[in-house]
């Protein structure tokens, strides 16, 4: 997981370096007031967003598979994972890894789009893994990357994201309790 210390710094600055003042212009030809909390919550989005595209669609080990995998049986992947008398660290990173992951969408989209149900953002987190699978399915056929498509990742994600979404609400409760 070396590549993990090469995300692309520079184009995390470059977005951010370009963001800003196109946002801050259009904000001004609307003639809206500038939201600072929400403006950084779009960056650390934005930045997010990101970083999980590089993490998952970037090759990571440079080496390119001729064999494609596919799997579309639930949980298969998963009890494999919890069975592996191997290394734990390799059960670690692939099933809580694929959780962790995407809680920062269930975490961070109610609080750029107010009246977010569970159902949406169940829904939403649902998409954007699928559009990642997908898209490393695509890469991989192309060899231009050596991944694998596994509906156990679309479960272990979007329970990320609905973790995410717990948390956030969970917040929302602290939040309102200290205020009291």
């Amino acid at each position: 997981m070396k590549y993990i210390n090469g995300i692309p710094f520079t184009l995390i600055v470059l977005t951010i370096v370009v963001y800003i003042p196109i946002r801050m212009g259009y904000l001004k030809y609307n003639k809206r007031d500038v939201d600072y909390i929400r403006e950084v919550l779009i960056i650390a989005f934005l930045i997010y967003a990101e970083t999980l595209l590089y993490l998952t669609l970037y090759p990571g080990n440079g080496r390119i598979n001729e064999e494609v995998t596919i799997n579309i049986i639930p949980f298969e992947t998963i009890k494999l994972y919890l069975n592996f008398p191997g290394d734990f660290t390799l059960q670690v990173i692939n099933l809580l890894g694929n959780v962790v992951v995407f809680i920062p969408i269930g975490f961070l989209i109610p609080l750029l789009f107010k009246n977010i149900s569970f159902g949406k953002i169940f829904v939403i987190g649902l998409i954007s893994t699928l559009f990642i699978e997908t898209m490393q399915l695509i890469l991989s056929i192309n060899g231009i990357i050596s991944r694998s498509f596994d509906v156990d990742d679309l479960i272990l994600n979007t329970i990320g994201v609905i973790v995410g979404y717990i948390l956030r609400i969970m917040f929302d409760m602290l939040y309102r309790f200290i205020r009291k």
